[in-house]
């Protein structure tokens, strides 16, 4: 990592300042450091996803386009885990039952969208 780096104001209140910096001394590292992982790790995500090729310049109606397919995207990705979740809990013990409770759905709304992969749902 380059010595030289940009300095930045965060934005948040004591309480969690503290504990963030707690958290990257327990991970050995400066706050600086842990900050720049962070920042290191959102640029990574970001990246290959349709709205990280978005250019400022951009019209407004394709901003939003690029912007709506990204949220689907990870509403697709949040299904597959909640999928998985689901379906471990159910193995580990649980019952549908308790698996659309937590949902705040009917039990075969909960069975029938996760209680198989599906081909568009396979890890």
């Amino acid at each position: 990592m380059p010595a030289q780096g940009q300095v930045s104001r965060v934005a948040v209140d004591d309480e969690r300042w503290v504990a963030f910096r707690q958290a990257a001394l327990a991970r050995g590292i400066p706050v600086s450091a842990y900050l720049g992982k962070l920042v290191e790790a959102e640029l990574k995500r970001r990246s290959g996803r349709a709205v990280a090729k978005v250019e400022p310049e951009t019209p407004a109606d394709e901003q939003a386009i690029a912007a709506l397919a990204e949220v689907r995207a990870s509403i697709a990705e949040l299904d597959q885990i909640a999928g998985r979740l689901a379906r471990s809990a159910v193995d580990h013990g649980g019952s549908w039952s308790d698996v659309a409770s937590a949902l705040r759905i009917d039990e075969a709304e909960a069975h029938a969208a996760y209680g198989e992969p599906g081909p568009e749902r396979r890890p």
